[in-house]
């Protein structure tokens, strides 16, 4: 598969459709009876869902919308704007709009909710929709996508793990009067890492949370993913893709610059390789991984084949510039890494020293301060990011993580729980992309018991086929935003030729 043909790929699912009833689930339609044939109560009339959803705390519109293939089951989708505090500890302080998109299938149904961490705008299903019959509640990051305050509203100091939980209480308070039933948070890397939060600071709200490859760093750069990378990949396939980093800045750079202008201009080749090869290693764990290492390019490759792995491979298609409110948005992912979050050390050993491009040897701490050199950027205080980590490990109830095995983000992952109620499965030779429907059989067996538990219905087993596909579309969709994230320094040098 040539150019970005491979990482755009979205599955098209054959069954998509509109309406309420959901044939084959526990628990019947809203007014049903139960599988077990006992009522089921009536929270909303399913006929004025739309009109309910307007009257619900905080919810300035909603409308109705097509749900689009990548809704398999039956449902009704809507697309909700929400008012936020800028600030909860001034809730009566400026507000931003916060857009959310609804997968409605029932009143009576356990409802899925899920701050992905970033900008979203999509609605689709994921594999726990499908095993157990959600609504799905999807919630735009804070400052990302179209979820930004007026730019007189806009403060950086808001932009706090605090203050993004507290966003996600304030939907789960609002729908619960539409919802009564059990609430699920889940969420897959910055969404799961959000969701792990949101349940330390509320952890009444859900009956359980379901993070995926959540990684929680230890320092605004933190070296320990460095570390994971050296010491838990296959060594032949770790090796030769650094092997091609250091290829394209040295034996093969000339080639290498004279089929990069196209993309950066002529003045620019240099500093494009560089920002393009620095990180390429880690997207290539983080999005392709083990099935992908024979097409890694050997010593005795042509310059064609070369080439062509990177344009399979880098970031490349995604360093077009784009509005000036990405930027800001880029901005404000940076100051939650910087500030409480932290970030991982991307940029390994063999490849640093033959970076010589000023813009290629930035740190994201120089990036943000270039881009907004007005901004006072605080010291890191990594403190909550600790607190989390030893509560996972120590007394978090109703948790359960998924990591991948070779993705690199799993070298910041939580702790296994020691509480009884929750539990931590690693897929094999997996990439960004696990999910429970890959785990091996045993291991998918646990995994679903303790989602059982807090869904509190049983699973359709027979949607398994269809819920890996899900999670296939939805790492798609945040693939793209990954590679994004990869090319926002070429992107934004761009921006400024």
């Amino acid at each position: 598969m040539s150019s970005v043909g491979r990482s755009l790929v979205v599955v098209v699912f054959l069954a998509a459709g509109c309406g309420d009833n959901l044939d084959g689930l526990s628990g019947g339609p809203d007014g049903a009876p139960a599988a077990d044939g006992s009522a089921v109560p009536l929270p909303c009339d399913p006929s004025e869902v739309a009109e309910r959803l307007d009257t619900l705390p905080g919810v300035a519109s909603s409308r109705e919308i097509t749900c689009g293939a990548s809704v398999v089951l039956p449902a009704r989708c809507f697309a909700i704007k929400m008012n936020q505090p800028v600030d909860h500890a001034q809730p009566d302080g400026p507000t931003f709009p916060q857009y959310l998109t609804l997968v409605h299938r029932g009143c009576d149904r356990p409802t899925l909710v899920a701050d992905w961490g970033y900008s979203n705008e999509f609605t689709y299903d994921v594999e726990l929709s499908l095993y157990y019959g959600t609504n799905n509640l999807w919630i735009e990051h804070r400052f990302q996508g179209k979820s930004q305050p007026a730019a007189d509203d806009w403060d950086w100091r808001a932009l706090t793990i605090e203050n993004a939980a507290a966003d996600m209480h304030q939907v789960i308070a609002a729908f619960r009067q539409l919802y009564p039933g059990r609430w699920v948070s889940t969420g897959v890397s910055k969404g799961g890492i959000t969701a792990t939060y949101h349940k330390y600071f509320f952890p009444d709200d859900v009956d359980g949370a379901i993070a995926y490859v959540a990684p929680a760093s230890r320092a605004r750069v933190d070296p320990a993913y460095q570390d994971f990378l050296q010491q838990r990949l296959p060594a032949a396939c770790g090796d030769r893709v650094r092997d091609v980093q250091v290829a394209a800045l040295t034996t093969r750079r000339d080639m290498m610059l004279d089929r990069l202008t196209p993309y950066t201009g002529a003045g620019g080749e240099a500093v494009g390789l560089e920002l393009l090869t620095r990180t390429l290693d880690w997207g290539f764990w983080q999005a392709w991984g083990a099935d992908h290492c024979s097409e890694v390019p050997r010593a005795t490759a042509t310059d064609a084949r070369f080439w062509a792995f990177y344009l399979d491979f880098s970031p490349l298609a995604y360093t077009q510039p784009g509005p000036a409110e990405e930027e800001r948005a880029s901005g404000a992912l940076y100051y939650e890494w910087l500030t409480e979050q932290g970030f991982a050390l991307e940029v390994n050993s063999r490849v640093a020293p033959l970076l010589e491009e000023p813009e290629a040897k930035k740190t994201m701490e120089d990036s943000f301060r270039a881009m907004f050199p007005a901004v006072t950027l605080p010291a890191y205080d990594g403190s909550v990011t600790a607190a989390v980590r030893a509560w996972v490990r120590d007394q978090a109830d109703d948790l359960l993580l998924v990591y991948g095995q070779y993705d690199p983000w799993s070298g910041g992952a939580l702790a296994a729980p020691a509480q009884p109620s929750s539990g931590r499965f690693t897929v094999p030779a997996a990439t960004h992309e696990a999910q429970i429907g890959l785990l091996g059989d045993e291991d998918r067996t646990a995994a679903l018991a303790i989602a059982t538990r807090f869904f509190g219905t049983e699973p359709d087993l027979g949607q398994a086929p269809a819920a890996v596909r899900a999670g296939a579309v939805h790492h798609q969709l945040l693939q793209r935003q990954m590679l994004f994230d990869l090319a926002t320094p070429l992107r934004l040098r761009l921006r400024r030729r």
